[in-house]
């Protein structure tokens, strides 16, 4: 074989073994790997996933009849139902410095508005959970001083004194389906 013949067998064998690779690599991923062959591509982006309204959520607590849970680490609120949530709603819970208590507790009173003279807010749609009167659910506060809602762009982040609070809307659809002496879990 001349020199010019080998160059040109050469040439065409490495296209050959070029065009191969390409192939197995897109019909056959196994052998690029065990070629350790890597293509940078962008990253397929994996939609997120939305409930169908068939689709149930089920709650921590099994327990028959209502049940408040709350996630802290998500920032959710899951109104309960025979261990079933029938609603979720996000939710702001207390700051690193001033956290939301964790356990389990029952609503212990409900109000329409309860005036907090730590805060000098109006807290509306009050549900108390915990025995000192201190920490409960209620709607984003009206506070004196800033004329209006505080915190409306913080809801879905730590962000009160301890208390969960709700969105407008969010808090009256609890205040209204919760009862006095239901369990609640924060957790």
């Amino acid at each position: 074989m001349n020199k010019k013949n080998f160059s040109k067998f050469i040439l065409w064998l490495l296209i050959g073994i070029l065009i191969g690779i390409s192939i197995s690599y897109f019909f056959a991923p196994e052998i690029g790997k065990i070629l350790s062959l890597t293509v940078k591509s962008e990253p397929t982006p994996v939609p997120t996933p939305t409930p169908s309204p068939e689709t149930e959520i089920l709650c921590q607590t099994k327990t028959q009849g209502k049940t408040i849970e709350v996630n802290l680490f998500n920032q959710k609120l899951r109104m309960c139902e025979n261990g079933k949530a029938i609603k979720e709603m996000q939710v702001s819970s207390g700051k690193p410095d001033s956290p939301t208590p964790t356990g389990n507790f029952r609503i212990i009173n409900k109000s329409l508005m309860v005036y907090s003279k730590a805060t000098n807010c109006w807290l509306p749609f009050w549900l108390g959970f915990s025995q000192d009167g201190q920490y409960g659910f209620h709607e984003i506060p009206i506070c004196e001083g800033d004329g209006g809602r505080t915190g409306l762009d913080k809801v879905g982040q730590p962000a009160s004194l301890g208390c969960v609070r709700l969105s407008v809307g969010d808090a009256e659809n609890l205040y209204k389906w919760a009862e006095t002496n239901i369990p609640v879990a924060i957790y």
